[in-house]
């Protein structure tokens, strides 16, 4: 519904007549159908300045309207035009009842505009004054008088006056025809006006709910748009805004001169007050002609120690990647190669199959990936799906809810794709978790979210998957032990991972560094050219985990300030007791095994992490053969 307000200086301005054409011919057959309310009122012109409007647009005449669009409203006000025939027959009324007497017309501009060009046309002689204020009526209808004229032809007040003087009235009437099309023109101003405040308010409320501060102004520095969080940031508070000029709300140098210089789009850091704003200028264009500045900024103060502060809370809770792809240890081409694969795929979230050897460095890849991509400051967490039994490793994947099982922790606790929400969850060993739990896994994989364990609600998660076997997972899925849509859903991307015998050139570079970092301060260990020669001759069946290993044992029992081939040789493992599948498979030498593992594991009082490394294997390849030997520690 619209509303338009007619201001006129008299009742029942509008003709009974015309109330019956609005009601029936407007809304039905105009070009503008709408509905729409009018209201008449009546406003004494010097009560117009300080009266107060409620409408969607004003319509007025003459000199009323003269002075409602010099007030400059918020309101758009359109002006009833009085048309050359709307003089004409007032002219003729005016011959008609009063003769050939000169006739004085007096009215605003808009209203009497060219009246003079009619004296041939009414045969009458006419003197036209035009009115510029309200205090302009005595004046004019006085000299009018002096000058001859017995009549005024004029609007209500005008007359009014000229009546008391002692001439002859005739007012301005406006047609029908020109109210109507003034009506029209007012809705057609109203409907866009309606529009354009409905689609600022939008705008004006999207502002408000932008974290970033906004402020946007015209060529003449004024200001026209300052959202709240403008305010807020730069601690300006105004009622109205719109308008001012820039240099009344913000003080500051450096960031009044970024808004109002002509410099094309600029990106900086600026003080401002005790703080730092990270601020970007971009210029406004409309058809190539600049028509403003505007600024987006926020306050960065405390971001870096807010972040140091995200990542001490991630490393406390154990949910950190402490490794970056600099950490690699890498001379030949083929590692350099797959750093450089790595790299590439830290720049997505597809979820990315590592396959590699025991000891080859597949965390550390993950890690790496982990720190380089958009999530680097969002929790990192693995799990070594080989290390758990099966129940217990369901439990850890998806959470479960209180009274969920036996012994379930009071309150519930969340899954580990809970805890990796936004972040990165490593799952290890992939080719080891069982074919319900491949159900499961692809599930959460398919529809991104997870239910915990005896809860019937699903959480919605943003996880980006990085998977790694030492496994041959294809076979695996030949012989339908790993399904096949899991292993697509998982294997999006391939990062192989070379094992140390296809880089020995990277040997040397990793023996220094590692003896160098189990070394103590100050103390420096160098490696004879034949006892390098005889580590690069090395098989290394568990890869970089089993030479850093040795590398530990050679800076830990070393005397001197060099290692030799003795050395080597006598500290150099003369049995690799669990790497040889060929052993593992044979009875008699499971037996042997079974044994030595339990030697070892008695030597290091069944202390896990010293028995492995003393194997030359890793935790997860130790606990496989404890399971499989049933050997309790």
């Amino acid at each position: 519904m619209i509303k338009v307000l007619l201001v006129v200086p008299r009742k029942d301005y509008i003709n009974p007549s015309w109330r019956t054409f609005l009601n029936t011919y407007l809304p039905a057959n105009d070009a503008v159908n709408v509905e729409f309310e009018l209201e008449e009122k009546v406003v004494p012109l010097s009560e117009l300045h300080q009266h107060t409007y409620s409408a969607d647009v004003i319509m007025s005449r003459g000199f009323l309207s003269k002075i409602l669009l010099e007030l400059k409203l918020t309101i758009p006000v359109v002006d009833i035009p009085v048309q050359g025939i709307d003089l004409v027959r007032s002219l003729f009324t005016c011959r008609k009842k009063y003769g050939k007497k000169k006739v004085a017309v007096i009215g605003a501009s808009n209203m009497i505009y060219g009246v003079g060009q009619l004296e041939e046309i009414v045969d009458l002689a006419i003197d036209q004054y035009y009115l510029d204020t309200l205090s302009d009526i005595p004046k004019w209808v006085d000299t009018a008088k002096r000058s001859g004229s017995e009549v005024v032809l004029a609007g209500i007040n005008t007359c009014a006056y000229a009546r008391n003087v002692g001439l002859d009235t005739i007012i301005i009437q406006t047609s029908e025809e020109s109210f109507h099309q003034a009506l029209r023109e007012a809705l057609r101003i109203a409907v866009t006006s309606k529009n354009d405040q409905q689609k600022l308010k939008q705008f004006q409320a999207i502002l408000d709910n932008a974290y970033e501060g906004v402020i946007a102004i015209d060529m003449e520095h004024r200001v026209t748009a300052f959202n709240e969080a403008a305010q807020r940031i730069l601690h300006t508070h105004y009622k109205e805004i719109s308008h001012h000029q820039i240099d009344e709300l913000i003080q500051d140098g450096e960031l009044l001169r970024l808004l109002t210089d002509q410099s094309k789009f600029k990106e900086d850091i600026l003080p401002y007050r005790s703080n730092l704003l990270s601020v970007k200028k971009v210029p406004l264009y409309l058809r190539n002609q600049r028509f403003g500045n505007m600024v987006t900024f926020q306050d960065i103060t405390g971001i870096e120690e807010m972040e140091n502060k995200i990542r001490k809370k991630l490393y406390l809770k154990g949910h950190i990647a402490k490794h970056h792809f600099h950490h690699i240890i890498a001379e030949s081409p083929i590692v350099k190669q797959t750093i450089e694969m790595a790299k590439r795929y830290s720049e997505v979230d597809s979820n990315i199959l590592i396959i590699g050897e025991t000891g080859t460095g597949k965390e550390m890849y993950t890690q790496s990936i982990h720190n380089a991509s958009n999530r680097r400051n969002q929790p990192f967490v693995a799990i070594n799906c080989a290390a758990l039994p099966e129940n217990l490793l369901e439990s850890e994947l998806f959470g479960y809810v209180e009274g969920a099982f036996t012994g379930a922790v009071k309150g519930g606790k969340k899954g580990i794709f809970e805890l990796a929400h936004r972040g990165t969850l490593f799952l290890d060993e992939i080719g080891e978790i069982s074919t319900s739990l491949q159900s499961r896994l692809l599930r959460v994989l398919q529809e991104r979210e997870v239910m915990r364990i005896g809860d019937d609600k699903v959480i919605p998660i943003d996880v980006r998957i990085i998977a790694a076997t030492n496994k041959n997972l294809l076979e695996l899925v030949k012989n339908n032990a790993f399904r096949e849509d899991l292993y697509y859903r998982l294997s999006v991307l391939h990062l192989n991972l070379p094992p140390l015998r296809a880089c020995k050139e990277d040997i040397p570079l990793m023996v220094n560094t590692f003896i160098q970092k189990y070394t103590e301060k100050n103390q420096e260990i160098k490696v004879s050219r034949s006892a390098m020669d005889r580590l690069v001759e090395e098989k290394w069946e568990g890869n970089v985990r089993e030479l850093q290993n040795f590398c530990e044992r050679l800076a830990v029992l070393c005397n001197g300030n060099q290692i030799d081939i003795t050395d080597i040789e006598m500290y150099l493992p003369k049995v690799n007791y669990l790497t040889t599948e060929s052993q593992a498979n044979s009875r008699s030498n499971g037996m042997t095994e079974k044994e030595n593992i339990m030697e070892v594991l008695k030597a290091n009082q069944y202390h896990k992490e010293d028995t492995a490394k003393q194997l030359g294997v890793s935790r997860t390849t130790l606990w496989r053969k404890l399971k499989k030997y049933k050997i309790h520690t």
